[in-house]
């Protein structure tokens, strides 16, 4: 296996455990909410729910949309999940600061840290690593 093919193969595993969170979120807010420590009491307000599914439905088909691109055009899955990976870069880099700044740390907010620094060097990847896609002598992307 080429590493192009390596790196669009690990994009798309990325995908799915972006879109995966997206889907928990979606479903599951409340849940999601107090892992975050963001639901006081035993119910979070419905604004807040509101806006938890919202993100979940973000997170699903905007991963969804860049892994049906990644199989089926590569270079545009690429430059899609590199969008996707700068997302993450900013959350990364919001989560840094918040550490820096608000002295929030704690073995939540690091290992989300190194998590989505994981998960945006893992979307660049098909970006960062321009190839070809040769599968059985023919070149597919």
């Amino acid at each position: 296996m080429s590493s192009y093919a390596l790196s669009l193969l690990l994009a798309v595993i990325a995908c799915v455990i972006g879109g995966a969170l997206g889907g928990i979120a979606l479903a599951r807010p409340a849940q999601m909410l107090g892992l975050a420590g963001l639901a006081e009491g035993e119910t979070a307000p419905t604004p807040l729910l509101s806006e938890g599914r919202a993100f979940g439905g973000l997170l699903v088909l905007s991963h969804a949309g860049a892994a049906l691109y990644l199989g089926y055009q590569p270079g545009i899955g690429a430059a899609m999940a590199f969008a996707l990976a700068l997302a993450w870069f900013g959350t990364a880099l919001g989560r840094a600061a918040s550490l820096l700044i608000d002295r929030a740390g704690g073995g939540f907010n690091l290992g989300n840290l190194v998590f989505e620094v994981l998960i945006g060097v893992t979307l660049s990847l098909p970006f960062l690593n321009p190839g070809r896609l040769v599968l059985r002598g023919v070149m597919i992307a």
